[in-house]
């Protein structure tokens, strides 16, 4: 006899997005590394996505690593999305765009109110309300940049994309007569 209905396969489960944990370290390593071989993204070494592992989200499906993308602090205030990859056999699922809205929670979350994107493809950030702009901007890539070329890693040159995170909430606002409102956020 048939149940009136049917469970989900695993397959057509969406994935987990989540803080990254030690357990990925490896299978973060796999996905940049795929992309840096072609010259697509700065490679990292196993080492330091083990160090930066809190500043990394990811995308599970079933007990694989799917997608990732990484939150690089230069300020208090300033940090670039950076390490987004996505599975080759996931492509077009929306998992780069979980994976950034991830990060922008992270960045969010540590009060973080500007963050940037360098990219090959204008669609992607475009589409995510990020704005153009020039990587001038942040000296201190630059500098990270001219680091990475004087140790010899070939740098290819991307589009840079811009966005202000707005808080997520604010506080409430106490009117005169002491009767807590919530506060009007400002377009």
């Amino acid at each position: 006899m048939a149940l009136p209905f049917s469970s989900q396969s695993e397959q057509s489960r969406r994935p987990v997005v989540r803080p990254a944990n030690r357990g990925d370290v490896d299978a973060i390593l796999e996905l940049v590394s795929s992309y840096a071989a072609e010259g697509l993204m700065l490679p990292r070494t196993r080492e330091q996505i083990a160090m930066n592992i809190d500043n990394y989200v990811v995308a599970i499906s079933g007990c694989r690593v799917v997608a990732c993308a990484a939150l690089d602090e230069y300020s208090p205030s300033l940090a670039e999305v950076s390490s987004v990859a996505v599975a080759r056999s996931e492509h077009g699922k929306g998992l780069g765009t979980d994976v950034v809205l991830g990060v922008e929670r992270l960045a969010r979350a540590r009060d973080i109110n500007e963050i940037f994107a360098l990219s090959l493809s204008d669609r992607f950030f475009l589409s995510m309300d990020y704005a153009p702009t020039s990587i001038s901007r942040y000296p201190e890539k630059l500098a990270r940049y001219d680091r990475l070329s004087n140790d010899g890693v070939e740098i290819v040159p991307k589009r840079c994309f811009q966005k202000v995170l707005e808080n997520s909430w604010q506080a409430p606002v106490l009117m005169p007569d002491h009767q807590p409102e919530r506060a009007l956020r400002a377009s």
